[in-house]
C-alpha cells in the first residue's frame, strides 16, 4: 500500500521530496506563498494545492476525492524563533501550530510528520 500524503507549510516541496523518494505519494500541498505555489506546480503539476491551513478541512479534501493517512509540514516558527520579534507560539505565523492540530484531529491520518 502506497502511503498517501497531505502537506502542510510545504514551502517548496523538501518534505514531499524526501517522502515520495521513501515511496510515499503526495496527494496535496497546503502553501499560502505565491512563489512556492509556483515551484510545487512546476514540480508536481497534477497535485493539488490549498492555499490557507485556515481555511483548509477534511470536509473539503473529502470532497475533493482526496484521501490521506499521512501529514507532514512544518509551521511556521519566526514567533517563537530568536530570530523572529518573540509574540510566542500565539503568534500570526507560529500560532498556525493549532490549524495542523485541527487537520490532524479531522482526519486522524495513520502518521503525523512534524
Amino acid at each position: 500500500m502506497t502511503l498517501r500524503v497531505l502537506d502542510l507549510f510545504s514551502g517548496i516541496g523538501g518534505f514531499s521530496l524526501g517522502l515520495e523518494r521513501a515511496g510515499m505519494k503526495t496527494v496535496a500541498f497546503c502553501e499560502i506563498e505565491p512563489y512556492c505555489q509556483a515551484v510545487l506546480r512546476k514540480h508536481w503539476p497534477n497535485v493539488p494545492i490549498y492555499e490557507d491551513v485556515r481555511t483548509l478541512t477534511a470536509e473539503r479534501l473529502r470532497a475533493d476525492g482526496i484521501a490521506v493517512n499521512v501529514i507532514c509540514g512544518g509551521s511556521p516558527c519566526q514567533d517563537i524563533s530568536t530570530a523572529g520579534k518573540g509574540a510566542g507560539i500565539d503568534g500570526p505565523r507560529s500560532g498556525l501550530w493549532s490549524e495542523y492540530a485541527r487537520i490532524i484531529g479531522e482526519l486522524r491520518p495513520s502518521f503525523v510528520i512534524v
